[in-house]
């Protein structure tokens, strides 16, 4: 039964379990999807799909300076999710907030650099580094196969509509329209700043970060007055929660 000692625990909670966190990730995704096709046509960042496709197209080309910058990428992308999930598994109630942290370095750290060399086209250390964050930003949530996969989640929802979980499918075109949404700011954000851009999308998710720690802090305090308040009462608490 829900606790009626934490109102600003179960508000976190609920907050946290809503729709609109994976949302705003999907939004950041969007976003530095966006710019990457603007600054590194050769390398993708965000899906390693398509990086594994030119991967084999380079193989049977010979064409091994390309092959080896789509390996560097798809390898980055691979040791930073690895990274990131296991960050979260051994610090569960903080994985969130840690994981948004690693995200928002990686991207910063990218987004200096791109600022630095004043290049309209990203170097395979830059792209190495989005790469990393968006590695990194689909291990945020334990419960997501991934945020920025989104064939596969119109695949969800082609199949949700079939069976008629419309509920279910809607919540599935949101993603994509979050995705989308995301895309536009990151290309309107491009046209004001160039390469600056990305240091805006590393500062936002820099934001999300903090306050997703602060909701994690403020639900594990209230969860500790909870337990407090549980073991002072009569029978722990029973004959009160039943009321």
């Amino acid at each position: 039964m829900p606790s009626r000692f934490s109102p600003l625990a179960q508000s976190a909670k609920s907050l946290a379990r809503s729709a609109l966190p994976v949302l705003v990730l999907l939004a950041i995704a969007g976003s530095v999807d966006a710019q990457i096709m603007l600054h590194s046509k050769d390398l993708l960042a965000v899906y390693m799909t398509g990086n594994s496709t030119k991967l084999g197209q380079s193989l049977v080309n010979g064409a091994w300076g390309k092959a080896g910058p789509l390996l560097g990428v798809i390898a980055c992308f691979l040791v930073s999710t690895t990274v990131a999930a296991w960050l979260g598994s051994r610090l569960p109630a903080w994985r969130g907030a840690l994981v948004l942290f690693l995200t928002a370095l990686s991207m910063g750290v990218a987004s200096a650099l791109a600022v630095a060399l004043v290049a309209d086209q990203y170097s395979l250390l830059i792209t190495c580094l989005v790469a990393c964050a968006m590695g990194a930003i689909n291990q945020v949530r334990i419960d997501e196969p991934g945020v920025t996969f989104i064939t596969g989640n119109l695949i969800r929802v082609g199949r949700e509509f079939a069976e008629g979980e419309y509920g279910a499918a809607a919540l599935g075109l949101a993603r994509w329209a979050a995705f989308v949404v995301g895309a536009v700011f990151g290309t309107l954000l491009d046209r004001l700043f160039n390469t600056g851009a990305l240091a805006i999308v590393a500062s936002f998710t820099f934001a999300c970060a903090v306050v997703t720690t602060l909701f994690t802090a403020t639900s594990a305090h209230a969860g500790e007055g909870d337990d407090a308040a549980h073991r002072s009462l009569p029978d722990g608490g029973i004959n009160r929660v039943r009321e």
